[in-house]
């Protein structure tokens, strides 16, 4: 495929990769190559997660962290100290359309990447809620997104929703710098609690799955400097093809879904709608904070 700066050698184009659905190689790097000006605002700076599946979705997968070997001079890595190794991983930058289109070949179907900038794994750039459902079924969720939703309003906290791709959906509140995981920690605590009592019928804590029952678990733990979620308008591993995409409240409360955006979809939506994960101001939840600090103070010492 040609690019200004050179040309993409994509092998084995016609090998499907999405076979349900019909969506071959080719098709999956033209649809990242469309999708680039939308994606890689998102990806910029944002060491990347990549789920592999060299023989299509119906085949073996594996997560990479890693630069795959043999990559181009041009790709650009940040390293990042994994307590875990004890030693650096050198994560691939999604910096230019060049490099999707190089993960395509690799089969690489799912980005996934975490809240902070490279050089910076300190301070979140935004703060999200990942919603779970815990058996099949969209409406719970979409119950709880839109109770979350009205709570954000009331506060006049910015925030944006998009679906995982897969089940469930994601609500993100892009935030003015300065913010730490410490503070923002406490606030998705105390907003999953809110919910978790004004909807028990609805919600739960409760990470250990079997212990979920038929509720929509708040993963507020997934928010965390080590953590990650798909990446908006990456492709999920599904038999329709379908993407994360970013969705409007209305959207929403008129019966929206996972299974509506899809590869061969997406492209025409975000040409109609922009990026919706952008039009939204960046939020300073600091008045919150000391707010939620006051209130916690008053519980341990009442008068």
């Amino acid at each position: 495929m040609r690019l200004q700066s050179g040309e993409i050698l994509l092998t084995n184009p016609d090998k499907l990769m999405w076979p349900t659905a019909g969506v071959t190689k080719l098709d999956y790097a033209r649809y990242l190559l469309t999708l680039a000006p939308y994606m890689l605002p998102h990806l910029r700076q944002r060491p990347i997660t990549m789920i592999r599946f060299p023989d299509g979705i119906e085949g073996p997968s594996f997560y990479q962290r890693d630069v795959p070997s043999g990559a181009p001079d041009w790709v650009r890595t940040v390293p990042v100290w994994s307590d875990e190794r004890q030693a650096h991983i050198r994560y691939v930058l999604v910096e230019n359309a060049e490099t999707l289109l190089w993960l395509a070949n690799l089969a690489c179907l799912e980005f996934h990447i975490g809240f902070t900038r490279a050089g910076n794994d300190q301070e979140p750039v935004v703060v999200a809620f990942d919603l779970d459902p815990s058996v099949p079924g969209f409406e719970p969720v979409r119950e709880v997104a839109m109770r979350l939703h009205e709570l954000l309003s009331s506060l006049n906290i910015p925030h944006v929703a998009k679906t995982s791709g897969a089940t469930g959906l994601q609500v993100f509140i892009p935030l003015t710098a300065g913010h730490t995981f410490a503070e923002t920690r406490t606030f998705t605590r105390a907003v999953a609690q809110y919910l978790q009592q004004q909807l028990p019928r609805w919600v739960t804590l409760e990470r250990r799955k079997r212990d979920r029952g038929d509720k929509v678990y708040i993963d507020y733990p997934q928010f965390g400097r080590h953590r990650t979620l798909i990446a908006p308008y990456s492709a999920r591993a599904t038999e329709q093809a379908t993407v994360s995409a970013p969705v409007t409240w209305d959207e929403l409360a008129h019966g929206a879904c996972p299974e509506w955006f899809r590869i061969d979809n997406m492209p025409d939506r975000v040409q109609r709608m922009g990026d919706l994960m952008t039009q939204q101001p960046s939020a300073d939840l600091r008045e919150v904070l000391r707010l939620l600090a006051r209130t916690a103070k008053s519980v341990r010492n009442p008068v």
